[in-house]
């Protein structure tokens, strides 16, 4: 089991990751989440910034318990496929519907090629876990 200073430490050292120094507050980007540790009470939170539009949310108490077990990296690599998943999965959804309700040739193509980039980064990321 990893600490949440544990995982900061990693995410400082992971070459994927981007620093983000803002005032008062030391954060790390990678693959969608964040990290952020604030200088005057070491407090650190994990956000998730690809589910909630453009709002940043916090990862839930089981997220975190992911982070805990499996460390920064794999981690990140878990919940990312994860939620590639769930927006595949709301894409079909849309694609279908489109095509029942007879919509534009364009929209469904614009659909068709952003599932096909998220099949595809899905791809990396499933290679990079294995």
């Amino acid at each position: 089991m990893y600490t949440l200073d544990q995982l900061f430490e990693q995410a400082t050292i992971d070459s994927y990751s981007k620093c983000l120094v803002q005032k008062g507050i030391v954060s790390y980007i990678c693959y969608g989440f964040k990290i952020v540790k604030e200088k005057k009470s070491d407090k650190i939170s994990i956000l998730d910034m690809t589910t909630s539009g453009d709002f940043y949310r916090e990862i839930n108490k089981d997220e975190y318990n992911d982070f805990k077990k499996l460390g920064w990296k794999i981690a990140i690599y878990v919940l990312y496929l994860s939620n590639c998943r769930s927006k595949l999965e709301k894409l079909e959804a849309r694609i279908n519907v489109a095509i029942v309700n007879n919509e534009s040739i364009k929209l469904i193509r614009k659909l068709k090629a952003n599932r096909e980039q998220i099949l595809s980064n899905f791809n990396k990321v499933k290679i990079k876990l294995n």
